[in-house]
């Protein structure tokens, strides 16, 4: 598990996914910090899935919602299956207004759909 100061960016290892848990706040430095945990889970810790959860983001401006993109693309040319959750209805309306590519973006309200659509496999001891 990662975390840091008052960007809550956490990065959680369930089986061979990596989700990473959105806190209120996504500018100045917590972006890079998304960014580094989610792509070292992916490159370094070996996650085969990357799962972002949104679900405690209250707003998102279309430019935050563009880096995010590119780090689900990135994790993606790493070789990994990406899925973004929780999105707020609020934060689909307005990135709809301002016409923020949402091609090829892969989403689901909750977690546990989109771990099992990833096929995200839990870990088993042996025994």
């Amino acid at each position: 598990m990662s975390e840091v100061g008052a960007s809550h960016v956490t990065g959680t290892r369930v089986g061979n996914a990596l989700v990473v848990t959105l806190g209120r706040d996504l500018g100045g430095a917590t972006m890079e910090h998304f960014t580094r945990v989610a792509l070292e889970g992916v490159q370094q810790g070996g996650a085969t899935v990357l799962v972002v959860d949104a679900s405690g983001v209250p707003f998102m401006d279309a430019h935050e919602f563009h880096a995010l993109r590119q780090v689900l693309r990135m994790a993606g040319v790493l070789g990994a299956r990406t899925m973004l959750v929780g999105l707020q209805p609020g934060i689909i309306m307005h990135l709809m207004e301002c016409d923020a590519d949402v091609d090829g973006l892969n989403a689901m309200l909750g977690l546990d759909d989109a771990l099992r659509s990833l096929g995200a496999e839990p870990e088993t001891s042996g025994g």
